[in-house]
This record gives C-alpha cells, sequence and structure tokens, in this order.
C-alpha cells in the first residue's frame, strides 16, 4: 500500500514538474547534430516519473492487475488534476469534477 502511495504521487509529480519545466525544453537536429536543452525541472519531474515507473512494475508484479491498474490509474489522474490546478494554475470545469466522481464511482465498482 505504502508503495502503491508513493507510485501515484511520484507519477503525478513527475508529470507536473516536467510541464513546469518544458517552456525551456528543446531538441533540435543542426548540422547533423543531436542539440537537447533539458531545463533541471524537466530532468527532476523525468527522474520522478522513471521511478514511479520501477514502482508500478514491483506493484503490478505483486498485486492484482484487475484492482491495482484502474485504482492507479484513476488516482493518479484525479492528482494531476488537482495538482495542475495548485501549481500550474489551470482551472477545474465542472466537467473535470463530474470526472473525478465518475473515476472515483467506477474504481470503487471495480474494486467491490
Amino acid at each position: 500500500m505504502i508503495l502503491f502511495i508513493i507510485y501515484v504521487i511520484l507519477s503525478s509529480s513527475g508529470i507536473i514538474l516536467f510541464k513546469l519545466g518544458s517552456t525551456d525544453l528543446s531538441i533540435k537536429l543542426l548540422d547533423n547534430q543531436l542539440n537537447m536543452n533539458f531545463p533541471f525541472l524537466s530532468l527532476v519531474g523525468l527522474s520522478c516519473y522513471l521511478v514511479s515507473f520501477v514502482l508500478w512494475m514491483m506493484i503490478i508484479s505483486k498485486s492484482d492487475v484487475h484492482i491495482v491498474v484502474p485504482l492507479g490509474l484513476g488516482l493518479t489522474n484525479i492528482l494531476i488534476l488537482i495538482g495542475s490546478a495548485f501549481v500550474l494554475k489551470e482551472t477545474i470545469s465542472m466537467t473535470s469534477v463530474i470526472g473525478i466522481v465518475l473515476v472515483l464511482a467506477g474504481t470503487l465498482l471495480i474494486n467491490r
């Protein structure tokens, strides 16, 4: 359970941090040379996401997939939505709120 919570937090924060740093992200091909600029926040976000992927593989190998996958994806999406509202100052529409309620209800139904 603790690994699962860490996975959800790392996965969600990884995506948000990558988004924060992506304004200065650039990948170019100049004179047959690959030129990349990865800002610090993007690298931290990518690191969080990679660690979350390893945790996900551990969780999947030890759990019932039909329970863990919907719960993991649903909670990650909800945390990304909430995190993007607070950190990225994005707005949450009524449709998003309805979506959160439906994801939670669906996850509860699957796990019953």
